[in-house]
């Protein structure tokens, strides 16, 4: 076993714990990070994080460390996060240079369709082959309750599904209450829980932005068949799902989504979409309902484009496809009503999905076996993903294989950062 290393990463409100150990035999140093998309949108992919000494490695998701020589980065999309810089201008190509840089030891894509999005970015990059040779693929990982199936002896007379988002429309929630809406309309037992801030609109990439779109859905939260839970603790949201027969994550675009691994750790099966990682762990009819959606080739929801979210041909396809999302659904889930039996094996393959791809334990030995690795690897070679070398017997290795720990500052940042234009003042605006 190796010396016990310092990584330092993000301490954020919860996402870097899905891509870094949960537990660990290295010291993991939680550090402040200075969010400079506060400074300007256009630098929402890079951060400032906190020095530490004697830190071994910055293991960072989504922005790019950049008082950082030696890094992991993990990423959920897109790598770097350049949505509001042109592709070509100078402090995109900077951000390029943090990840080509070999101070940049790999590069972790949180799903396959992670993957695809980077490769699809980068397609034109002169030094794919050097990104590629760096590029992984490891799923998030949760903490698996050890909780036995708390529906094992439910009769399934009413079904109870439940909800869970910030992002009310792009994630599925009205379709949720649209369900709930046709149980009505059809006589059906089915009780919809909502767990949501019913964020709509304007920011939110897949959302259509005409002026009260989203109030009739809204609305039906109303519906006597309906709860509106507002905002939970996560201990609340997870004894909800506990007591469901199916969490829904009917979305229109999720990296990964959370609310559906967290679904199936406690036994419970997801009614989700065919759409960007879902299907890489949500199996129509073994876990789950998986419910078919238009894609592109990436694995993205394919619609009338994003730039025409403003318009009314967007709005109909929006609304006809929440229709359609929620009249399939309700006719697949009707065998289940009343049939315990049927929902029986679904719940068991649920949390053994959870238990066999998600499970907290082994996503800690494969860390801290990539941090040994990566703190023998001197920064000037290239990424080698399979040295010839014993990391289990470090001090075997001549001393001057250890890179030194210090987090210099990158000064070629300040010509890029110069570039970028800044959002103005309280004062100013």
């Amino acid at each position: 076993m190796g010396k016990s290393l310092r990584i330092a990463v993000y301490d954020d409100k919860y996402p870097t714990s899905f891509v870094t150990p949960r537990t660990s035999r290295h010291t993991i140093l939680r550090q402040r990070f200075l969010p400079l998309n506060l400074v300007s949108s256009q630098l929402e992919g890079v951060t400032l994080i906190e020095p530490a000494l004697s830190v071994d490695m910055v293991h960072a998701f989504n922005r790019i460390p950049l008082n950082s020589s030696k890094s992991i980065m993990s990423f959920e999309s897109h790598l770097p996060r350049q949505f509001a810089l042109s592709k070509r201008g100078m402090m995109a190509r900077y951000l390029v240079s943090r990840i080509t840089n070999p101070g940049c030891r790999r590069i972790i894509a949180l799903s396959h369709f992670a993957r695809r999005t980077f490769l699809a970015q980068h397609s034109d990059n002169p030094e794919l082959s050097l990104l590629t040779e760096k590029l992984l693929v490891r799923h998030p990982n949760i903490v698996v309750p050890a909780t036995e199936n708390a529906m094992a002896q439910d009769t399934a007379q009413e079904l109870v599904l439940t909800f869970i988002g910030a992002h009310f429309g792009r994630k599925g929630g009205c379709v949720a209450v649209k369900i709930a809406e046709k149980a009505i309309e059809q006589n059906l037992p089915i009780r919809v829980n909502i767990v949501s801030s019913l964020q709509v609109g304007g920011h939110i990439w897949t959302d259509p932005t005409s002026p009260g779109f989203f109030d009739p859905y809204l609305k039906l939260l109303e519906l006597k068949n309906v709860r509106h839970h507002g905002v939970l603790p996560n201990h609340a949201v997870r004894q909800l799902l506990r007591k469901s027969h199916f969490g829904i994550l009917a979305t229109f675009g999720d990296t990964f989504g959370y609310s559906a691994v967290e679904s199936m750790s406690e036994h419970t099966p997801v009614l989700g979409t065919k759409v960007c990682a879902l299907p890489e762990f949500l199996e129509d009819g073994v876990n789950g309902i998986s419910l078919p959606v238009e894609l592109d080739d990436t694995g993205n929801w394919l619609n009338p484009g994003y730039d025409s979210r403003g318009e009314a041909k967007y709005a109909q396809y929006f609304r006809d496809e929440v229709e359609r999302l929620a009249s399939l659904a309700i006719e697949r889930l009707k065998p289940f009503i009343g049939q315990p039996a049927l929902m029986a094996p679904l719940r068991r393959e649920a949390r053994r999905t959870a238990e066999v791809m998600f499970a907290a334990e082994p996503a800690a030995a494969f860390f801290d076996a990539l941090y040994d690795r990566v703190a023998l690897e001197r920064t000037r070679e290239p990424v080698q993903l399979d040295p010839a070398l014993d990391v289990s017997s470090p001090k075997s290795l001549p001393l001057e294989t250890l890179w030194p720990t210090a987090l210099p500052f990158d000064p070629g940042l300040q010509d890029a950062v110069e570039q970028v234009p800044r959002m103005p003042t309280a004062s100013a605006a």
